[in-house]
């Protein structure tokens, strides 16, 4: 009976362990950076958009994220370049470390670690 139970909260052990892997992967690295620039730099990409009328209009906003440069030296795992585009106007650009969370503007230093 005693291995039943083991067997059984190795399982479950299991189980919780894969799903909370799958939680951590859900977002992809791009996204993250994305959303850590919308997050943290709201006010800013408010202030981008200045139609009076962005609750009707149909102007297209665009959001892309890209690493800066490829794998070599610097490990470019979390950064990466977002920007922000209105009817295909680029209107807003950030640097960003997605291990720590940091976003630099335009004239901001972002630390490389």
């Amino acid at each position: 009976m005693k291995t039943l139970h083991l067997f059984l909260l190795l399982v479950l052990a299991g189980i919780s362990g894969i799903s909370l892997a799958a939680d951590v992967l859900d977002e992809s690295p791009h996204a993250a950076a994305i959303r850590l620039v919308m997050t943290s730099r709201s006010a800013e990409v408010r202030k981008l958009d200045q139609s009076p009328d962005w609750w009707h209009d149909t102007k297209e906003r665009a959001w892309s994220a890209k690493r800066p440069f490829g794998p070599g030296v610097v490990d470019s795992t979390h950064y990466f370049q977002v920007s922000c585009s209105i009817d295909g106007q680029v209107v807003g650009t950030w640097s960003v470390n997605t291990r720590t969370g940091q976003v630099a503007g335009a004239g901001e230093s972002l630390r490389i670690e």
